[in-house]
């Protein structure tokens, strides 16, 4: 990275990585104050409700994500799976062990992660549009209609990519920091006192005030750092350095200036608590701002959506998912994709949740569990990765895991009483999205178990060959994990009849634990005699394996003449009912992805399917 365009990547990130947590003083001081009014007649609530804000967002980002979890990344990229790919790289898993605790727990937050992305667009878009009722009720009959147009609009736009998308938004956040810090700076001017907010001690004085009640105010601060993962799952867009600058140099000033402004229109007008952020803007620069802040609160919605096409790109390329199209949006990073299912996937979330609950102040209850259940993943899966990877001590790595999840799960506790009042929507997407995670990463490890035992030892196939009296034309390529086996032949009855060619080749397409593979190191060929050969084609798990674009530069023989062999697995209904069930959703799940030809850029003339009964 150079200094010269360092700038242009800052301004990416507050085009992609900031949206979310940069639009939060839209809804988080509202929603505190909706749950509970009377704290606006209180100056001393007040201050109180601020500190916990400001130092809520200095503890988890400034602290913990800036300081240590961005330092986590795997070659640039961020994110629990990022971080699971790192520990299996120390690690490597057994083969086919089924998915252990650590990736159980990382694919719940990944999942979690999907509900978040439906509930943080929803809220924001709805959270700016509202800002019309503050300078007319003429506009309240098309809010809900005219959120939903700006939701699909952006989902419409995905396919264009993560830099072009960024490159139009990043201009767009910086009007918006610098907007949200002079309407905080002039608040902050007309009533000083409200820096008192800055002493700690106001926080816990709130807390220790107001018992229970206070402690659940902490459901609704957790919406001051929504979108705080987004910095570690954008990782791989932009880089650390960029984030963190932005985040210093523009973000932060822009945010604690705003929450300090609505802190002081309130305590000079606590009847402002139902719309503080447009309280604050000069009644000539509403619609201004409802224009500005609708853009900014789409741009939020980008940080999450393209969390998202990275989270899934990893899972798949870890074999965690089904192989979903993925397609590049930059010839510059390898980083930046699109994909099509994840895309609509969020989209049809989105507008549901939008027609559900027909107002931000109805969705403030459902956003911040899954935001804080996510942090919480973050921090356990961390504390992994500082001792079996870093080599840390435990007397510096547990110290600071007791830190980091004693700030979690105090926030988790608040915002678990709100799932009947709504946080139960994104609780139930992210349980979904984690069961079929959870059923198609156990019936890979399954699935790969059950092909092991069709295949025959490599040396028993050798010496068949020696027998076979003629050869056909051309080679026959079989995709095999294990290159001492040659797979389906050990109990396919015409594959061992039928595979007599010229040349047998055995592929293995291994995905690194690492982000990226050289090119130098792509793929390599083993000649092991009478027309047997073995290869190995390496791709990261970022980038996508293409073996029919690279098999033909390395392959000793003609690659015209190539035919692969590739198994097609059926469900069958022996065994019980449940083993039955895992295998058809798992042959199912197989079907809404890519198949084998399409996801390893085959051409179709050179592939054949070979049946595959499951026991699993």
């Amino acid at each position: 990275m150079t200094e010269k365009t360092l700038p242009v990547l800052m301004l990416g990130a507050l085009g992609v990585v900031f949206g979310d947590i940069g639009t939060s003083p839209l809804y988080a001081i509202r929603q505190v104050f909706h749950d509970t009014p009377a704290y606006a007649q209180d100056p001393a609530a007040i201050i109180g409700v601020l500190s916990l804000i400001l130092w809520a967002i200095i503890l988890a980002v400034c602290i913990k994500y800036t300081i240590f979890v961005l330092r986590a990344d795997h070659d640039g990229e961020g994110g629990t799976l990022a971080m699971l790919g790192l520990i299996q790289q120390h690690n490597p898993p057994k083969p086919f062990a089924g998915p252990g605790a650590l990736t159980l727990l990382v694919l719940f937050g990944s999942a979690l992660l999907y509900g978040d992305g439906m509930i943080t667009p929803s809220i924001s878009v709805l959270s700016a549009v509202e800002g019309l009722n503050v300078a007319t009720s003429a506009f309240k009959p098309y809010v809900l209609p005219l959120s939903a147009i700006i939701l699909l609009a952006l989902f419409l736009v995905q396919h264009r990519g993560t830099e072009a998308v960024g490159t139009l938004f990043g201009p767009v956040m910086l009007a918006w920091f610098t907007a949200i810090g002079a309407t905080g700076l002039f608040g902050i001017i007309s009533h000083p006192a409200v820096l008192a907010s800055f002493n700690p001690l106001a926080g816990l004085h709130f807390l220790l005030t107001h018992g229970w009640t206070g402690y659940l105010t902490l459901g609704a601060v957790v919406l001051a750092f929504s979108g705080v993962e987004a910095l570690f799952a954008d990782l791989g867009h932009f880089g650390r350095r960029p984030i963190i600058l932005a985040w210093y140099f523009l973000v932060l000033p822009g945010l604690m200036l705003n929450y300090l402004g609505q802190g002081a229109l309130l305590l000079r007008n606590p009847h402002e608590a139902g719309e503080p952020f447009f309280g604050l803007v000069p009644h000539w620069g509403i619609y201004p701002m409802v224009i500005l802040s609708t853009a900014a609160t789409v741009i939020a919605s980008q940080a999450l959506i393209s969390g998202a096409f990275s989270l899934t790109r990893q899972a798949v390329n870890l074999g965690l998912a089904p192989r979903y199209a993925v397609r590049h949006t930059s010839a510059e990073s390898s980083g930046q994709v699109y994909m099509p299912v994840v895309n609509v996937f969020l989209m049809i979330g989105c507008l549901a949740v939008v027609f559900g609950f027909r107002s931000s102040d109805a969705l403030g209850n459902a956003y911040g569990l899954a935001v804080i259940g996510t942090m919480t993943i973050t921090s356990i899966v961390f504390f992994v990765v500082t001792t079996r990877v870093w080599h840390w001590s435990l007397w510096a790595a547990v110290p600071l895991m007791i830190a980091f999840l004693g700030f979690d799960l105090t926030f988790l506790g608040a915002n678990l009483v709100k799932i009947l009042q709504g946080a139960w929507v994104p609780l139930v997407i992210g349980i979904f999205v984690f069961t079929l995670l959870a059923v198609w990463t156990l019936g890979r490890a399954r699935y790969r178990r059950a092909l092991a035992g069709w295949a025959m030892d490599i040396g028993e196939f050798r010496a068949g060959m020696k027998g076979w009296a003629s050869r056909g034309a051309g080679t026959a390529v079989f995709l095999t994990s294990d290159l001492h086996r040659v797979p389906l032949v050990g109990r396919h009855k015409w594959l061992r009849e039928n595979c007599s060619y010229e040349n047998v080749l055995l592929l293995k397409i291994e995905t690194s634990p690492s982000p990226y593979v050289a090119e130098s190191d792509r793929v390599t060929v083993e000649d092991l005699g009478n027309g047997l050969f073995t290869a190995i084609a390496r791709f990261g798990f970022m980038e996508t394996p293409c073996a029919g674009e690279v098999l033909p530069k390395a392959l000793p023989f003609e690659w015209e003449s190539v035919v692969f062999l590739l198994p097609q697995p059926i469900a069958t209904d022996h065994g019980s009912f449940w083993r039955s069930a895992l295998q058809r959703v798992f042959v199912f799940l197989g079907s809404t992805g890519l198949s084998p030809i399409e996801w390893f850029e085959i051409p179709a003339h050179q592939a054949v399917s070979v049946g595959l009964e499951l026991d699993m």
